[in-house]
């Protein structure tokens, strides 16, 4: 299934929120040597504010070394396990949770550095993201260029997580497939239903399926969470679950590196319901040739488009510059 693994593949960029605070230029400096008074004057540019999306939320950025990087990946966790979802400050912090493991999970020396450094009570944690990061890298063996084009999709508000567990656990008590895998796939799949594919060619739905399949397990809306979760969780039933995850998972998608990325969220979600809630305030990216490319709620494009000319449009959506 995977309809979104252009937004997964590769465990890629983006990057620590920059200042948005005005910037003043210091003040010409005078040096005196023996007689000789000169004054020179120095000019520095104020730095480059990236452009805000039209809800006034910016692309946050990732510092451009390892150590800056973890060390501001261990504040996030501290500051994610001290707020609440209902905080003001959560989307952002979890959408730069988000970007720090992209970033950090693609580089094996990064991941070193990070484990290295992480503290006790994070270190857990840390380490399944990192691994989830690692395993959906390998999602396709990494074979293919990377998309020319913007995505015809359109990206919606999800459920909320509160709604979205009254529907995983409701599945989980009618089949006994636990609610963390479901949870799991439905981030991998469409970020928690926030991918809307407005093609029809192929899978759909929020827990993406293929239509002849959809046939095999429901009658329902493909589209409605409501309908799709429980049927994945029968699904999963039938290609092996609960007995045999590990079977179950390839059934829904032939990859090792999708059953274990699906089973490091799992795992996190099933231990840590912080993990979850956060998760689910993750973005959708997009890992284009062009660059890792932030979509929104209200991204809609009817027809595939030339990153490069969506860009023109929409310059929030580009990576901002690493410093």
């Amino acid at each position: 299934m995977l309809a979104g693994l252009a937004l997964l593949a590769g465990a890629c960029s983006g990057t620590d929120r920059p200042e948005l605070s005005d910037t003043t230029v210091p003040p010409a400096s005078t040096t005196t040597a023996a007689s000789t008074t000169s004054t020179t004057t120095t000019t520095t540019e104020p730095p480059v504010v990236h452009p805000a999306a039209p809800d006034g939320r910016v692309y946050p950025s990732v510092a451009a070394e390892a150590e800056d990087a973890a060390a501001r990946l261990y504040v996030v966790e501290d500051l994610l396990d001290a707020s609440d979802p209902s905080d003001a400050a959560w989307p952002d912090l979890a959408h730069e949770q988000q970007m720090l493991y992209r970033v950090i999970g693609r580089n094996l020396e990064w991941i070193a550095v990070t484990l290295e450094g992480a503290p006790d009570e994070h270190r857990w944690v840390i380490e399944r993201h990192l691994a989830a990061r690692r395993a959906i890298a390998d999602i396709g063996g990494g074979s293919g260029e990377p998309p020319q084009n913007a995505p015809a999709w359109e990206i919606i508000e999800p459920l909320t997580a509160a709604e979205l567990r009254v529907l995983y656990d409701q599945a989980a008590a009618d089949t006994g497939i636990d609610w963390s895998f479901l949870a799991a796939i439905n981030l991998l799949e469409t970020g928690f239903g926030r991918i809307d594919g407005l093609s029809t060619a192929g899978a759909q739905g929020p827990m993406q399926f293929l239509p002849t399949t959809w046939e095999e397990v429901s009658d329902g809306d493909i589209d409605d969470p409501a309908d799709a979760i429980p049927a994945a969780a029968r699904y999963l039933v039938r290609r092996g679950g609960p007995d045999d995850m590990h079977r179950a998972l390839w059934g829904y998608n032939n990859s090792d590196a999708y059953v274990a990325a699906v089973t490091h969220y799992a795992t996190l979600f099933a231990a840590d319901e912080n993990s979850f809630l956060a998760a689910h305030g993750w973005e959708i990216h997009y890992s284009a040739a062009i660059g890792d490319l932030w979509f929104p709620v209200g991204y809609r494009l009817e027809e595939a488009q030339p990153t490069a000319d969506y860009l023109e449009d929409a310059p929030w959506s580009a990576p901002p510059p690493r410093s």
